[in-house]
């Protein structure tokens, strides 16, 4: 790859604070840096979706991707800064770290639910799984940390 080109892979579960992670990642970028931004979503998602609503596979993607999309622009990125990925599989963790691995990512950038005690044990923490197995440098950022952000850029904004 090349020296000047660089990968930010921001890995998003689109949650309402998410966007945050794409503010960080346009701060950290720097010219010849590339941001991809990647969803992942479980088999398990999308039936449950296709049960409730009868959408068919390709339109439920093409969601997933206008979210990022519309995340990356409340964040000020440029629309050619910015790829976007959706990617299936059982194991959130092991879709990231591949992308991180295929993708040559410089960094990943990440969020963290913040779970604790009991939920966290049944549940397992995708973060710290990929913080575990990364081979190239992860940002997690914490849930109150993205919602200060977010009250930094909307007060900014106003």
């Amino acid at each position: 790859m090349d020296e000047a080109a660089r990968v930010i892979l921001v890995a998003t579960d689109l949650s309402p604070h998410s966007g945050g992670l794409f503010t960080i990642a346009g701060r950290l970028a720097t010219p010849g840096t590339e941001i991809v931004a990647l969803h992942v979503y479980t088999p398990e998602d999308y039936v449950d979706v296709q049960r409730e609503t009868g959408m068919p596979i390709d339109q439920y993607v093409t969601n997933l991707r206008s979210e990022m999309r519309f995340q990356a622009d409340q964040a000020g990125i440029p629309p050619g800064l910015v790829r976007f990925e959706v990617a299936e599989g059982w194991s959130i963790p092991e879709q990231i770290l591949n992308a991180a691995t295929r993708l040559g990512a410089a960094l990943v950038v990440m969020a963290t639910h913040g779970r604790t005690g009991l939920r966290r044990a049944l549940m397992g923490s995708v973060a710290e799984e990929v913080l575990r197995h990364a081979r190239t440098p992860v940002l997690i950022v914490p849930p109150a940390a993205l919602e200060e952000l977010q009250r930094t850029e909307e007060v900014s904004a106003a």
